[in-house]
C-alpha cells in the first residue's frame, strides 16, 4: 500500500508541475491545446521523448523532441500546445494529435500494435498502430512480403494500398486533413515498395547475380517503372514533406517531376537536405575547414526555418569532433535490462549500429565479430540493433555464438550522433571521448591500425 501510495503521489507531483508550467505560458482561455494520458509499459520513471518526425526535424536528424516524464508505474500526464494537427513519434508508435484531441494510451514499447488509444482522437491511433509509418520498404515489410513473380509483388502491394485506402475510408470523426495525408503516405508507400523491390527480392531468395540480371526480375523496367512514373507524377505539395515516407522516395519524386512548375517548394528542402548530409560528411572526416564553408553556404539561403534548423545541427556538429567527450546514451540489453553507454568508459568502446532488415549490415558482422574475437580482452565491442521490432533482434541472437555485447536501441535514441543511416561505426577512447564517429566501409582497416598504434591496445 504505500509503495502505491508513492507512486501516486509522485504522479501528482509531475501532473501539478506540468499544469503549473503550463498555465504561466499559457491562459486558461487559449485553444490549441493536446491532452495525453495514460501508461508507457515497463517504464520505472525513466520518462519518454515524444518526437516530431516533421521535414524541419529531419533536417537535425529528429533532435526536435519533448520530454515526458513518468512515476515510478509508468504513467503521465501531458498537455502540449498545437498550432495545427501534427505526427508524432512515441516508442514506436506514430501518432497524429490535433488541438482540442484528449487521448488516454497504454504505449506497449515491445509490440507496438498492442498499445490501446481511447478518448477524443484515439480512433486515429488505433488505425495507425496498425499502418506504422516507418516499415522497412513499407508495404514490403522488410522483405518478409515478397513474392516469387514480378506480377505477383506488383499485385500485393497495389492491393494492399486498396486495403489502407478501405481501412482509413471507414475511419469515422476524423479531419480532411488527416484523411488527405494518409491517403498521400499511403501513395507514398506505394512509390517506396516498389522501388525497393528488386533490392529486397535479392535479399530474401539468396540470389547471387546481379540486380538487373535475376531471371525473375528481368521484366522491371517494363511492368514496375511505369507505375512508378504514374504515382509519381504531379505528386507534389510543400505539406508531403512531413511525411517520413515521402521523404525517402524525393529523389524519385524529383526524378519525374523536373519540368513540373510546382516542384519549388521540393527542391527547396532537397537543397537543405544535401546542406545537411554535407555537414555529416565533415562530422566523419572531422573537417573544421568544411564546416566553415558549410555555415556560409548555409546562411547565404533564404527559408529561414530550414536555414535555422541546419544550422542548429552543424552546432551540434562541432560538439561531436575528435577527441570531444562521447554523448551517453541508453540501451536495453538482450534481458531486458536497460544499459548505459558510460558503464563501460575506462577502455575503448566500437559500436556497431545495425538491423536486420539492413542488407549491408549484415554482410558486414562477420568482419565486425572477428575483429571482437580477436580484440575482446582490449576493447568492448557493442553490437546496437536499431530494429523497430525488438523481437526480430532477439530472434537474430537465438542460437549463435554471442562474441560482442549486445544492444538494442533506436534512431531517436541516438539522435545526438546524427545517425541517419546504417551501417554505422563508432569508436570512442578509454577516457570516453570520440576518436572516430563514422568509421568508413573499412572498418576492419581502421581498428586494426588503431589497436596496432601501440603495443598495449588497452592503454590507447
Amino acid at each position: 500500500m504505500k509503495k502505491g501510495i508513492r507512486s501516486l503521489f509522485q504522479f501528482l507531483i509531475i501532473f501539478i508541475s506540468l499544469q503549473i508550467l503550463i498555465c504561466s505560458n499559457v491562459s486558461a482561455q487559449n485553444v490549441g491545446h493536446a491532452v495525453l494520458t495514460g501508461k508507457i509499459k515497463d517504464n520505472r520513471g525513466e520518462g519518454a521523448a515524444l518526437y516530431k518526425p516533421d521535414d524541419i526535424s529531419a533536417l537535425i536528424n529528429y533532435e526536435d523532441s519533448q520530454f515526458i516524464p513518468t512515476d515510478s508505474a509508468g504513467h503521465f500526464y501531458i498537455n502540449i500546445m498545437l498550432d495545427k494537427p501534427r505526427y508524432f513519434i512515441l516508442g514506436f508508435n506514430t501518432l497524429y494529435i490535433s488541438p482540442h484531441d484528449s487521448i488516454h494510451m497504454i504505449i506497449d514499447g515491445t509490440f507496438p500494435t498492442r498499445s490501446k488509444f481511447s478518448g477524443i482522437g484515439g480512433n486515429i491511433q488505433e488505425y495507425l498502430k496498425e499502418n506504422p509509418h516507418f516499415k522497412g520498404a513499407s508495404f514490403l515489410e522488410g522483405g518478409d512480403s515478397i513474392r516469387r513473380k514480378l506480377e505477383d509483388n506488383l499485385d500485393y502491394v497495389l492491393s494492399a494500398e486498396r486495403k489502407r485506402n478501405m481501412d482509413l475510408k471507414k475511419l469515422t470523426n476524423t479531419s480532411s486533413s488527416f484523411q488527405y495525408m494518409e491517403k498521400s503516405r499511403t501513395k507514398a508507400d506505394v512509390i517506396n515498395s516498389l522501388i525497393s523491390l528488386r533490392q529486397y527480392y535479392k535479399r530474401m531468395y539468396n540470389k547471387k547475380e546481379r540486380i538487373d540480371s535475376i531471371p525473375e526480375l528481368l521484366d522491371y523496367d517494363t511492368k514496375i517503372v511505369p507505375v512508378i512514373k504514374q504515382y509519381s507524377a504531379d505528386f507534389l505539395s510543400k505539406d508531403f514533406l512531413g511525411l517520413i515516407n515521402y521523404r525517402h522516395i524525393l529523389s524519385t519524386i524529383i526524378k519525374y517531376n523536373q519540368d513540373n512548375k510546382k516542384i519549388g517548394p521540393i527542391l527547396e528542402w532537397s537543397q537543405f537536405n544535401q546542406l545537411s548530409s554535407e555537414v555529416d560528411k565533415a562530422m566523419k572526416t572531422n573537417d573544421v575547414v568544411v564546416l566553415d564553408k558549410l555555415k556560409n553556404d548555409i546562411e547565404g539561403l533564404s527559408n529561414d526555418l530550414y536555414r535555422n534548423a541546419v544550422l542548429s545541427k552543424l552546432s551540434s556538429v562541432s560538439r561531436l569532433m575528435k577527441g570531444k567527450q562521447a554523448t551517453d546514451f541508453d540501451f536495453e540489453d538482450q534481458d531486458g535490462k536497460r544499459r548505459k553507454l558510460s558503464e563501460f568508459k575506462g577502455r575503448p568502446i566500437f559500436i556497431d549500429l545495425w538491423a536486420t532488415w539492413c542488407v549491408p549490415c549484415l554482410e558486414q558482422k562477420p568482419a565486425f565479430e572477428r575483429l571482437a574475437k580477436k580484440y575482446k580482452n582490449d576493447a568492448l565491442f557493442l553490437s546496437i540493433s536499431l530494429d523497430n521490432d525488438k523481437n526480430k533482434w532477439l530472434a537474430s541472437l537465438k542460437n549463435k555464438e554471442l562474441v560482442a555485447f549486445e544492444g538494442w536501441s533506436s534512431f531517436q535514441s541516438l539522435s545526438a550522433y546524427n545517425v541517419v543511416g546504417i551501417p554505422r561505426y563508432i569508436l570512442i577512447d578509454k577516457d570516453f571521448n570520440i576518436f572516430n564517429l563514422d568509421i568508413s566501409a573499412d572498418f576492419s582497416k581502421v581498428i586494426e591500425d588503431y589497436f596496432n598504434t601501440s603495443g598495449k591496445p588497452g592503454q590507447l
